[in-house]
């Protein structure tokens, strides 16, 4: 250090020397004896059938996926688990009604009594000032929600007079309304469309706003099941896909292509009519771990690799069990995916002891197909997505 420094008294390793509260902005250094006191974030909202949880508290988190792919869904599902916990929820919503939330929450199963008392919703309007930022803020904090859902990013940008195509907008919508969400503490989770666009899907929003340099929290991408669509009186599923996990408590906990889990849904008449005469229904939900239900998997293939597996009797790469052609007539997607439901059900594990080579596969137990299960075909078509 030159002999001419006028700052605030340095450490050596980058910290300063006591409090200098007083210096801000630009002049104020992290002390990293108190960072590496404090715990890393994990997340602890929303669980998988595991136990293992999905959205981060004090973060902004992000729910995107295309239309009727169940992604509002999913996150009043989380919302359901935190009123039955006894918790607050906040819904902002931007493209609904209360009506309409309040409802499904009813059929996801949460009491008439938990919904009055301790789910908060508002249908923001006008411009998002300093005066009703704070009446906002303020009230985040008298409430203490556990999980604040923020419901069209698209909407809330217009209602601001954004541009949706700008990032440089999307940036300041951050800085002025999603980042200040989160001083209360709770998981704040937005919902948003993917863009039409394959190629850029995973990492921008609906007009090209990209999220994952936003989003501090995880970034799920709900894909839908084409067969199975959410919707009262029929069975639905969609799958869960990691797009960003920015503390890294989800990635250890995931399957092969970032998958986080399978959202399934069974709904069904109740035999009653509402005050209006409509019928109502009860839903009920899981997040299951990926390949928690085998029946979700391609058993036949399944079989055919883990024979293949036992034949060997050492490690086997990824590549290889590809190109066998002990496992034809499947072809290597479905391969992949044959190895993904194994080693997530435990039949089969990857070994990286030996030197020099990339982790094979090694059988722990064998498995073969239930000779009265269904296909994988027709458990797409029909069947109990809770595989009762």
């Amino acid at each position: 250090m030159t002999d001419d420094y006028e700052g605030p008294p340095l450490t050596i390793g980058g910290g300063i020397e006591g409090e200098k509260a007083a210096h801000g902005g630009w002049t104020t250094w992290a002390d990293m004896g108190a960072a590496l006191e404090g715990a890393v974030p994990m997340p602890e909202v929303f669980t998988r059938s595991d136990g293992r949880a999905s959205f981060y508290r004090g973060l902004v988190n992000a729910v995107i996926g295309e239309s009727e792919s169940g992604k509002s869904l999913l996150v009043q599902a989380a919302c359901a688990d935190v009123l039955k916990a006894g918790e607050r929820v906040v819904w902002l919503d931007f493209e609904d009604n209360a009506i309409g939330v309040g409802h499904r929450l009813m059929a996801l199963g949460v009491d008439r009594e938990s919904i009055v008392a301790r789910f908060h919703y508002q249908r923001p309007e006008g411009n998002f000032a300093a005066a009703e930022r704070e009446a906002l803020l303020e009230a985040l904090e008298l409430i203490g929600p556990t999980l604040v859902a923020v419901d069209g990013l698209t909407a809330l940008m217009a209602s601001q007079g954004l541009e949706v195509n700008s990032n440089t907008d999307a940036a300041r919508v951050f800085a002025e309304v999603m980042n200040p969400l989160t001083d209360c503490g709770a998981a704040v989770v937005l919902i948003h469309h993917t863009t039409k666009s394959k190629e850029s899907r995973g990492s921008y929003g609906l007009g090209g706003v990209m999220l994952k340099g936003l989003v501090r929290g995880s970034q799920l991408q709900v894909e839908m099941d084409a067969k199975r669509r959410h919707a009262p009186g029929r069975p639905g599923r969609s799958f869960l896909v990691i797009q960003k996990d920015g503390p890294g408590g989800l990635e250890p906990f995931t399957a092969s292509g970032r998958r986080w889990g399978t959202f399934v849904t069974a709904s069904e008449r109740t035999g009653e009519t509402d005050a209006f005469g409509h019928d109502t229904f009860r839903t009920e939900y899981r997040l299951e771990y990926p390949f928690e239900n085998l029946a979700h998997g391609p058993t036949a293939c399944m079989e055919k690799v883990s024979i293949f597996l036992e034949g060997e009797g050492e490690p086997v790469a990824k590549a290889t069990v590809e190109k066998a052609t002990e496992c034809d007539p499947f072809g290597r997607d479905t391969r992949r995916k044959a190895l993904d439901a194994l080693e997530a059900a435990g039949f089969i594990t990857r070994d990286d002891t030996a030197k020099g080579k990339a982790a094979g596969y090694v059988v722990v137990k064998a498995y073969r197909e239930p000779t009265e299960q269904e296909t994988w075909a027709q458990e797409n078509d029909t069947g109990d997505p809770f595989g009762a």
